[in-house]
């Protein structure tokens, strides 16, 4: 168990380094975006439709057959097929990409006039479908990468990539005059160079044997994942399809931007720790302690995670008046910490589904993801008209706790692991408190402002040492490492014993 939690936390750097990278261009580009030079509102709340869009197309076009192909490579009993079973998925996809193209393209300005009730979007409508089905080819490429452990190389790649999407997307803003046109020919062309540099790994990967009862198999277990996948992506862009037509599309542009800065949890630090857990996870399968080392998961990946929480949470005003002088952003912050929290209970949703994946009962994560949907779209309606972005907000953040309640449920039923919730409670409420005392400090002068600020950050684990959350021998080794800190490798040891609870 040491050495994969050593892995884990190494691969987790790394891949963070590329997550990293996504979401870093995205915040620099923010105050281009949100520019009303550049920018309207009313495009910046386009461009969030535009791109959850994306992600529904995403989630249709691509089978999630990279999920099947996470859950095929490992199979001892595929192991000498792994990579016909890659150039069969990836040609299929290639395939089905094709034909959604052929059937979709030609109607961008009916797709156009249904987002926005106008046709000046179909260019870039259908620019947004050419480069999704890119989207879908390189996340096959990418899971291949995963699987094979190859961190660096995947980090090098997603970075080139998006340091070209930077550069061309400010030289056709700001220098030739482009709107929203501009970002998506800039995402087109980063992603068709990314293709063409991941051509010579794809190749080398790859046996041009169709394998086509595997590919039988793979679909049999992937589509009702994709149709798990697809109502997921709708479950949490809800809430600017709601927005968009219930409030207007300024309102979906200040909610897009708090959104943006809450899913840096996401990107950066759920994501990143994810791609290095999965394949280790599912080698773990058969192993006699594997309940034990999931139990471990949740509960350490909750606790660091809240740290990150609380520390957005707390100075979501600041960061965000940084990233835009526009004032009507501003508001913005005032949602980051609910949405903060979303993104918890999503992490604790996604350790909880480890049990449903071990048994392969994949359909009961699709009827519940559809219920999760249903009761979204309820809330916003409910919410939205009284309390705009607020009620979009607090919708989302009801709607985890309910889809992560009816996860952890489902997945006890057929593979009970003796997750450790108590302490999962203590990591929510001590992260509820210090955000609440943080959120009446936003009055205070600023200076003083962020000392008190850091001041209740910093008290997150020590919080969590008085009120009992760590169990003895935990105590004991976080005496023993803050006693030999100055000696790496007693420290590292010590570490180790802490995560282990040894």
């Amino acid at each position: 168990m040491i050495g994969d939690i050593k892995k884990a936390f190494q691969k987790s750097a790394v891949y963070s380094i590329g997550n990293m990278s996504t979401k870093l261009i995205g915040l620099v580009l923010i105050p281009l975006y949100t520019d009303q030079n550049y920018l309207s509102v009313s495009d910046y709340g386009a461009l969030g439709v535009l791109e959850i869009t994306s992600q529904v197309l995403v989630a249709l076009m691509s089978l999630t057959l990279s999920q099947s192909l996470t859950r095929w490579f490992w199979d001892k009993e595929y192991v000498d097929k792994q990579k016909s079973i890659f150039f069969t998925s990836l040609i299929a996809l290639v395939v089905l990409s094709g034909i959604m193209l052929a059937g979709t393209v030609p109607f961008s300005l009916s797709f156009s006039h249904l987002l926005f009730k106008s046709d000046a979007y179909g260019y870039i409508i259908t620019l947004l479908l050419i480069n999704s089905a890119m989207q879908i080819l390189i996340t096959q490429v990418q899971t291949l990468l995963k699987l094979q452990s190859k961190a660096l190389w995947y980090s090098i790649v997603s970075i080139l990539r998006l340091g070209i999407i930077l550069v061309l997307t400010i030289y056709f803003i700001v220098y030739k005059g482009k709107k929203l046109d501009g970002i998506f020919e800039a995402q087109l062309i980063g992603s068709a160079v990314m293709l063409l540099l991941l051509i010579p790994y794809t190749i080398r990967n790859s046996r041009a044997r169709f394998e086509v009862k595997i590919l039988m198999e793979m679909l049999n277990y992937s589509l009702p994942l994709m149709l798990a996948s697809i109502s997921g992506v709708f479950f949490t862009v809800i809430d600017r399809y709601s927005l968009n037509y219930m409030d207007g599309l300024e309102k979906v542009g200040v909610y897009n931007l708090g959104y943006k800065i809450a899913s840096t949890l996401k990107v950066v630090i759920i994501t990143s720790v994810q791609l290095a857990l999965s394949p280790i996870l599912m080698k773990r399968i058969n192993d006699p302690d594997n309940k034990h080392f999931y139990s471990r998961v949740m509960t350490y990946f909750g606790y660091g995670l809240m740290f990150c929480v609380v520390g957005l949470s707390l100075f979501s005003l600041e960061v965000i008046k940084v990233a835009s002088r526009d004032i009507i952003y501003w508001e913005s912050a005032n949602i980051v910490a609910i949405l903060a929290f979303s993104f918890f209970f999503s992490m604790l949703k996604d350790s909880a589904f480890i049990g449903l994946q071990v048994v392969k009962k994949t359909r009961i994560s699709g009827s519940l993801i559809a219920i999760s949907s249903v009761i979204n779209l309820g809330l916003n309606i409910l919410l939205i008209p009284r309390f705009s972005i607020y009620g979009a907000a607090v919708g989302t953040l009801l709607s985890q706790i309910i889809f992560f309640a009816m996860i952890y449920t489902a997945s006890q039923k057929w593979y009970r692991i003796p997750y450790e919730l108590s302490r999962v409670l203590m990591i929510i409420g001590v992260g509820v408190g210090l955000v609440t005392v943080g959120f009446f400090l936003n009055r205070v002068p600023i200076g003083f402002r962020l000392v008190l600020k850091t001041v209740l950050l910093l008290s997150y684990p020590f919080i969590l040492y008085l009120v009992r959350f760590h169990h003895q021998v935990e105590k004991e080794n976080i005496r023993k490492i803050l006693s030999t800190w100055k000696n790496p490798s007693s420290f590292i040891t010590n570490l180790k014993r802490l995560l282990l609870n040894k």
